[in-house]
Parts: structure tokens; C-alpha cells; sequence
């Protein structure tokens, strides 16, 4: 009679471990979003992420510790490259097109729900908020520089280069476009506003000698 094979022991692997933490992360952010820093405990993620108390509180001593952590990783998925806006198209429709795509995925629902989460947070977690800001502000701002760059975006000069561009593009199209939808505006309509405000954002560089115009070409 054959034996039966025994249980597995130890600690769990790499790969499990990593897969336990993002279950975690994303239960805590769904129960964060549902309800709000204060309503949120560690048995209710604990339920969410189909894990025990022990788990949480063996990779976080407390909720202080969770939500710094949720905020990071969220802040985390905003750093990866969307998809390349080919560099050999004109300045204006690589602007539009990496615009258009930095905008939306920060308005899609679970980014615009966090963000008012962290503005409720912010006079509790000033530190942390103001850290997760610049580091989405400072995503945001090289995804543009990258599409002014265009061609030459493999070159960290020529990036460098194009970030005041970038960083006033991102002040007059995303920043008030980001207001409008945390005052609520509908999704419709600030869809409809989007190619607008892109363009006058376009405008405005060209006017200030920031990027090259139209009749240069480019």
C-alpha cells in the first residue's frame, strides 16, 4: 500500500506571498473606497481579501501602515508607460493623444475615488498624501515630455527638456479637468470637454514659445 504524500510545511513561496499581498491591497482599497478611512477595519479587509487578521497584521502593524500601503501601490499602477504614441507623428497629435490618455485613466472611477479619499486623508496623512501628489504629478508630467520629446524620448536630455512644457500642459488641461470631476460634473459631459481643453492647453504652449507651433512644421 502506497504512502500518502504528506502535507506541505514552511513558509509559503515567493510567488504566493506576493499574490496573498496584492489580494490584500485590493481588498483594502475597495473596503478603504466603501468605507472611508474611518469605517474601514482590519476584519472587514481581512474578510475581502478571503485572509485572517494574523496575515494583515503579520505584514501590517496597523491601518496607518495599510493605508500608506494602499495609496503606494495605487500611485504605483499611474508610474507604468501607457501604450507609445508613435514618436514620427506631429507634435500636436502626439500631445493630444498622450493627453487623452493621461487624463482618463485618472478619471476612471476607482483613480477619482481614491483621489477624494486622499483629500478627505490629507490634514490626517499630509506627508503621505503630498508624497503619493508628487509622485502622480511626476508620472504624469513625464508622460508628456516623453510624447514632446517624440523621436528623441529615449533620450533623458531631450525629456528633461520638454517637462516645463509638460508640467504647464498638465496645469491647464489635467488640473482643471480633475476639479470638474471631483465637483461631480457628469461623465458625458466632461468627456465631451476633454479634446477641448487639450487643445486650448496646446494652444497656450504654442502662444508661450514652449513647444514648437504648426507652421514650424511640426
Amino acid at each position: 500500500m502506497g504512502t500518502s504524500a504528506k502535507p506541505r510545511v514552511g513558509r509559503p513561496s515567493s510567488k504566493d506571498a506576493g499574490e496573498v499581498d496584492a489580494r490584500i491591497l485590493r481588498a483594502a482599497t475597495d473596503v478603504f473606497l466603501a468605507r472611508g478611512y474611518d469605517g474601514a477595519t482590519f476584519e472587514a479587509i481581512a474578510a475581502a481579501a478571503g485572509a485572517s487578521k494574523a496575515t494583515l497584521y503579520a505584514r501590517y502593524p496597523g491601518k496607518p501602515d495599510l493605508f500608506a500601503a494602499v495609496i503606494r501601490a495605487n500611485v504605483e499602477v499611474a508610474l507604468v508607460p501607457a501604450a507609445d504614441v508613435p514618436g514620427d507623428l506631429p507634435l500636436r497629435e502626439r500631445l493630444t493623444r498622450a493627453g487623452r490618455a493621461v487624463i482618463s485613466e485618472a478619471m476612471a472611477p476607482v483613480p477619482l475615488a481614491l483621489m477624494r479619499l486622499f483629500i478627505a486623508e490629507a490634514p490626517r496623512q499630509r506627508d503621505l498624501i503630498r508624497e503619493a501628489d508628487a509622485l502622480g504629478r511626476r508620472a504624469g508630467i513625464r508622460r508628456i515630455a516623453e510624447a514632446i520629446a517624440g523621436p528623441d524620448r529615449d533620450d533623458p536630455a531631450a525629456v528633461a527638456r520638454a517637462e516645463p512644457a509638460a508640467a504647464q500642459f498638465i496645469n491647464l488641461a489635467f488640473v482643471p479637468h480633475q476639479m470638474r470631476a471631483l465637483l461631480g460634473d457628469e461623465a458625458a459631459d466632461l468627456r465631451k470637454d476633454l479634446e477641448g481643453r487639450i487643445a486650448v492647453a496646446i494652444d497656450a504652449l504654442e502662444a508661450a514659445g514652449l513647444v514648437p507651433t504648426r507652421s514650424d512644421g511640426t
